[in-house]
This record gives structure tokens, C-alpha cells and sequence, in this order.
């Protein structure tokens, strides 16, 4: 009996094809980070539910099939998550991962650097800095780009916030205090931090602290109200 002819391999995605679907798969891990930033669970569960579900390996570089797979794997978890802690640190791994392959691949995103906002008013002032500085940090990983990761850890060396400027209640201030204590110390450590491993590890817990500090208080800065109401 001869022997069958192997089926033709599936032809390579065009080049154009795959930086489209590149710049929409950037698009979504953006929107699902800034819900999770947000403390906004639900508004994060649709991209992550793509970047789980519609993320292809088709024309992409070989030796990235792995990688991709395993940035699948955390976005399901972001999606399924329970709680802003866990979809943090999930997501801070969906991020790496981009970083990961675009590193494996030799390819550099052209990604431009986030303007820095203005604000008025002491809080808002802090506030658009910290947004600031993710952005940097988020950029300095799904690059990677050292020099962004540095520039976002120098944008969170300001002071904390204190108690005196922060929406006065009695339930919350506190701890909002001690959440924006926190973030910036995690900004000190990731100074030090050299691996990928420790600089995801720290930006998830980061991230975290974000969406810890915006749940607390949700009528200011979260999705919705606070846990108090």
C-alpha cells in the first residue's frame, strides 16, 4: 500500500496580517490592565477572554509557540479571577509574556513613550503621576525596554500621599494610606530588581496595590462605590 502523501503545511500568516493582529492583541492586554488598575474585575473578564481565546500562532516567529501558550493560560486566569489580587498577578504575567516573545523574536514594538499629564490640585497632581509611571513600567516589560522600566520607577520616587490628602473616611483613609505607602515602596524594590521573574512579581503586587486602593474608595477612583456602601 503507498505510503500517503503528508497534508501541505498551512501556509504562513502575511507579515502585514500578523502585526495587525499584534497591535489588537496590545490593544486588548492595555484595556484589561487598566481594569484590573481600575479594580474594575468585570471590565477585564472581555479582554481577557480574547487574549485566552483569539490569540494565533499562525506567522509568528518559531520558538514563540510556548510562550504564547503560556500567555493564554494567564489571561484565562484574569478572566476567571475572583478577586483584583489574583487577576494582578496574572496579568502582570500576560504582560511579560508579550516582553518574553517579543525579545524571543527579535522584534523591537515601536511603542510611544506616555506624555506625561497635568493636573490640578495636589492628589490629582500624585494621582496622574502614578498613572504615569504604570504606563512607563507597563512599557518597560511588553517591550521590554530597561530604560522605560527605570524611567517609571524614577516617576514614583515622589513622597506618599498623607492622611491629610486623601477623601476624609473614617473606615477608609487609612487604609488607603497604607495601600499608597505600600506601591511606592514596591516601586523602591523593583529599583533593585534584575530578573523577570522579580520585576513581574513586584509589578503584579503593584498593580494590586492599585486596584486594592480604588476599590477601597470607588465613588473617587474605582468602578463603582465604596465597599463601606
Amino acid at each position: 500500500k503507498p505510503a500517503e502523501a503528508a497534508a501541505p503545511a498551512a501556509p504562513a500568516a502575511p507579515a502585514v496580517d500578523v502585526a495587525k493582529h499584534m497591535h489588537e492583541h496590545l490593544a486588548r492586554v492595555t484595556t484589561m490592565q487598566e481594569a484590573v488598575i481600575r479594580g474594575d474585575m468585570e471590565a477585564a473578564v472581555e479582554p481577557a477572554r480574547w487574549i485566552a481565546d483569539h490569540q494565533e500562532t499562525a506567522g509568528l516567529p518559531a520558538g514563540t509557540e510556548q510562550i504564547v501558550a503560556d500567555m493564554k493560560k494567564s489571561a484565562a486566569v484574569v478572566a476567571e479571577a475572583k478577586d483584583f489580587k489574583n487577576a494582578a498577578t496574572a496579568t502582570a504575567m500576560v504582560i511579560s509574556y508579550c516582553g518574553t516573545c517579543h525579545a524571543a523574536a527579535k522584534v523591537s514594538p515601536a511603542v510611544a513613550e506616555p506624555a506625561r499629564p497635568a493636573a490640578e490640585g495636589p492628589l490629582a497632581a500624585h494621582m496622574v503621576e502614578h498613572q504615569f509611571a504604570t504606563d512607563l513600567l507597563y512599557q518597560g516589560l511588553v517591550m521590554p525596554s530597561e530604560e522605560r522600566w527605570q524611567k517609571g520607577l524614577a516617576a514614583m520616587a515622589g513622597t506618599p500621599l498623607a492622611e491629610k490628602d486623601l477623601p476624609k473616611d473614617a473606615k477608609l483613609t487609612k487604609e488607603i494610606v497604607a495601600l499608597e505607602k505600600h506601591v511606592h515602596e514596591l516601586a523602591a524594590k523593583a529599583k533593585s530588581a534584575t530578573d523577570i521573574g522579580t520585576k513581574v512579581a513586584l509589578y503584579g503586587e503593584y498593580i494590586g496595590g492599585c486596584a486594592g486602593c480604588h476599590e477601597l474608595h470607588g465613588k473617587v477612583w474605582g468602578p463603582g462605590l465604596p465597599k463601606t456602601q
